[in-house]
């Protein structure tokens, strides 16, 4: 996996390489290519488990990564531009959520309905101030629960089990979040198919 390999290319470095490998794989993440980010963050975290300090740097480096790597897409769009046709959809596609705008960045942390939201940020021409708040406060809040599935368990369990349990707890956070986006996708545009059937 591309973010195992992240890691042991800065594994050499100490604490340092593992918050660089942390921002390349969120970077990378943030740019459309997935590297399931929260997975890494707890194998990380576990470097120095029981150091609060590491904790809250970990939330913050993520967050600061996050709010680039959509950036770096927002600005890779702005600069070469989309397909016409794919801008209709994903405007199209934006105006059938409950918002279709910037708020959505902060919905999409909960309930991700958005891929590349870097690229819809340069499409639906978002006011940029407004995207890197809710980029932050949403990146923050992932990160912090995140952090805690993982404090959790390293802090109650035998540290040779403890990354596995924090794994899965994060997993499942993760998939009840899938769930609910396709749950979410599935009615509205049900509610919105269903008028024209008719």
């Amino acid at each position: 996996m591309i973010g195992e390999e992240i890691i042991d290319f800065f594994a050499s470095l100490g604490d340092v390489g593992m918050i660089l490998a942390l921002v390349a794989i969120i970077l990378l993440d943030g740019t459309g290519f997935p590297t399931l980010p929260e997975v890494w963050m707890v194998w990380i975290y576990g470097v120095h488990f029981d150091s609060f300090g590491w904790a809250i740097l970990l939330i913050l480096v993520s967050s600061v990564a996050s709010l680039g790597g959509n950036f770096i897409l927002y600005s890779i769009v702005k600069l070469i531009g989309m397909p016409r046709r794919a801008k209709k959809v994903m405007m199209k596609y934006t105006n059938f959520l409950i918002v279709s705008d910037e708020r959505l960045l902060l919905l999409n942390r909960v309930a991700p309905l958005v891929p590349y939201t870097g690229a819809f940020m340069a499409v639906c021409n978002w006011n940029i101030k407004k995207c890197a708040f809710y980029l932050i406060i949403g990146a923050m809040a992932k990160a912090s629960v995140v952090i805690a599935l993982a404090w959790l368990s390293y802090d109650n369990l035998k540290q040779e089990i403890a990354p596995w349990v924090a794994l899965i707890a994060v997993i499942i956070v993760l998939l009840i979040s899938l769930a609910a986006s396709v749950t979410y996708r599935r009615r509205k545009f049900g509610e919105e198919v269903a008028p024209r059937s008719q």
